[in-house]
């Protein structure tokens, strides 16, 4: 008898062995790096709206352009129902675009991860010495944010993605573009976007770029060193969750309270990640802030969005801990038992990933917990192997 439970238990350590080492091969669908190649579709139309020329003075001399965005995908890929992470750049709403060193480098990321990654420009014309001239600098990139995403939701059967999975990160004043996007409401818009002296009325957030009829807003948000014009727009009827990054010395976008720029009084006051994080907090809304002591702006190794001494340290923590966010908010698209790898199937590769999750000790993953006891852990995984037993 005791010959056989010790045969039975070097059995069970020969397999998860095993499976430790094909866990350390494989990896976790949206958590580690699983395709070894990204496809590239560039320029992708996916509105048209009128644009400022680099120098203006009044804002009614527009010229309507298109729009663009790059695709990344995971090549290879089968699933057909993917979800989504929108990245917009950073620049100060004057310079600035979807080809930016960190943007690209987040977009390949996310694709080898299994995610369609999207880097997408959007109008930039900021006056820095008015604060009329950056609310509606702000205002216009969260509307092409939104055309952008209801792009994405009205073409989702083409691109293979899960429209109810479209998360947007955003760098600087990318940041200022989720969050905006997330918690502004109509009812919000700042007056300086009804225009006046000649300048046009912008219209409301979904009233340029495009007419598709889908809801603008993401359904999760990385922001990393942004900020809020108004926390009153964030209240308990949101639901978007966010996680944060901002340095405490962050001399551009303040990590509390001022000024852009720190002494640019002529644009407005800002709330940054800290009142933010505080914000959420007090109306309920999901959220996580990792605030890095000393460091300054783009603490990743950019400067503009290109590298500098980078990428570093921080830049692969960073994305760590956001990828780690966002999988809590992916589901299965076929919601089939067991299909813990969302690949639409259930098997070994799913196994792996389960030991996965129980060795990195994610023990409040919901996706691993088969038998609903609140933990993810070894009992899942026997079950797991008995439903890969039954099919």
């Amino acid at each position: 008898m005791f010959y056989n439970i010790f045969q039975t238990m070097r059995r069970v350590v020969t397999i998860f062995i095993f499976l430790v080492s094909l866990v350390a091969a494989q990896g976790t669908r949206y958590l580690d790096e699983v395709f070894a190649n990204v496809e590239k579709t560039e320029d992708v139309v996916y509105g048209n709206a009128p644009d400022l020329p680099f120098w203006f003075w009044v804002e009614s001399n527009t010229q309507d352009i298109d729009l663009k965005m790059d695709v990344y995908e995971p090549a290879g890929d089968t699933l057909a129902s993917r979800p989504v992470i929108v990245f917009a750049h950073t620049g100060a709403f004057f310079s600035g675009n979807n080809e930016l060193d960190d943007v690209v480098d987040l977009s390949i990321s996310a694709a080898k991860r299994g995610f369609v990654a999207v880097s997408i420009s959007y109008r930039l014309g900021l006056n820095v010495l008015s604060s009329y001239s950056g609310e509606r600098a702000v205002y216009r990139s969260v509307q092409d944010g939104a055309a952008a995403i209801r792009y994405l939701r009205e073409h989702s059967d083409q691109l293979g993605i899960n429209p109810d999975q479209i998360f947007m990160w955003g760098s600087s004043a990318g940041a200022f573009v989720a969050l905006h996007l997330s918690y502004l409401g109509e009812e919000d818009r700042p007056q300086a976007t009804y225009g006046g002296s000649g300048d046009p009325d912008l219209g409301c957030l979904v009233c340029e770029g495009n007419s598709y009829d889908h809801d603008p807003r993401p359904n999760a948000i990385v922001s990393c060193w942004g900020a809020i014009a108004n926390l009153e727009w964030i209240d308990s009827s949101d639901t978007i969750p966010a996680i944060m990054f901002h340095g405490t010395a962050d001399p551009i976008v303040p990590f509390e309270l001022g000024f852009p720029f720190t002494i640019d009084i002529a644009l407005p006051i800002v709330h940054g990640s800290k009142l933010i994080n505080e914000r959420m907090d007090q109306v309920g809304i999901e959220n996580e802030l990792y605030a890095e002591p000393g460091e300054l702006h783009e603490y990743w190794g950019a400067v503009n969005g290109n590298w500098f001494l980078g990428p570093n340290e921080y830049f692969d923590q960073i994305k760590s801990d956001a990828y780690t966010f966002l999988y809590k908010f992916i589901d299965s698209p076929d919601e089939v038992e067991g299909d813990i790898n969302l690949d639409g199937s259930v098997n070994v590769l799913d196994v792996v990933t389960l030991v996965g999750l129980v060795l990195d000790q994610d023990l409040e993953n919901s996706f691993g917990d088969l038998n609903q006891d609140g933990l993810s852990n070894i009992l899942d995984v026997v079950l797991l192997v008995n439903i890969i037993l039954t099919y």
